[in-house]
């Protein structure tokens, strides 16, 4: 396999003002990250609440710069966002004026595609996600889950190399979150994607990821990464009740309890919004 990501030791920082007025302090992110991705792995992260994953996945978006080292995709060093990448948020962001099929359209129009080509790229990608007999339905007609599941279509039909998501079932029910994991599972197979998958489940994080990514407490480091069986991936029944399932979690469990606590920051969080 060929990497398609590249992290070459990557610092981020922030200039945060204390809201006493006081002068402003340099804020630490991310230290010294260095991750590969293959082309077309699923590749999931998971670490303590403010390590940074989210700040990671913006700079992999091309939302925010690396204060020092780089980031590769298919060997070039991301600039800016591009229509090579994707982002699904936990928020779903659709038009509420616009139909389901119309929203999974919404970025085919952006980029200027034509109405007949949008639109049955599109249908397509609504059928992929389990949606064609609602595409005439308005974002108030649907569940959460079906929301999420527009969202993921819109993101597919603009058809990026990457598809990164930011706990994207996070504010989900239990049982449609484990719905969706399975949806999303088959929609990787079928489009064969390179997906980075943000999530502080780590039953999510074993279940989804090829491999999981365990990141440090602030400044977010990657500590450790783990390849989960193959045994995992092959079983038909639901994983979690597996006894290997079992040994995995509690591995990344007790590296997440290992991780040192946080420094203190100032509390004015406007200029580390994301981190």
């Amino acid at each position: 396999m060929t990497s398609r990501i590249s992290f070459e030791k990557v610092r981020k920082e922030f200039v945060v003002r204390p809201d006493d007025g006081g002068p402003a302090q340099r804020f630490t992110a991310l230290e010294d990250i260095s991750l590969e991705v293959e082309a077309g792995e699923f590749l999931t992260l998971v670490g303590p609440s403010g390590c940074g994953k989210s700040t990671l996945l913006d700079l992999l978006g091309g939302l925010t710069s690396p204060t020092s080292g780089r980031i590769l995709l298919d060997g070039k060093p991301i600039s800016g966002p591009g229509r090579d990448r994707a982002i699904v948020f936990q928020q779903y962001a659709l038009f509420p004026w616009r139909t389901a099929l119309q929203n999974i359209e919404f970025g085919l129009e952006v980029a200027s595609v034509a109405p007949a080509v949008r639109r049955e790229r599109a249908r397509h990608y609504l059928d992929l996600v389990g949606l064609s007999a609602f595409g005439n339905r308005h974002p108030h007609e649907l569940s959460g889950g079906m929301k999420q599941r527009v969202a993921i279509a819109r993101s597919l039909a603009c058809e990026p190399e990457v598809l990164l998501m930011d706990e994207p079932f996070a504010a989900l029910d239990a049982q449609t979150r484990e719905n969706l994991q399975v949806e999303l599972l088959r929609i990787w197979r079928a489009t064969g994607k390179t997906i980075v998958f943000i999530t502080h489940g780590i039953d999510e994080a074993i279940v989804l990821g090829q491999r999981v990514a365990v990141m440090s407490a602030r400044p977010g480091r990657i500590r450790q990464v783990f390849e989960v069986p193959a045994a995992l991936k092959q079983a038909a029944d639901d994983v979690r009740s597996l006894p290997l399932f079992g040994s995995v979690r509690h591995q990344i469990w007790t590296l997440l309890q290992d991780a040192p606590s946080s420094p203190s920051i100032p509390s004015n969080q406007e200029a580390i919004a994301h981190v």
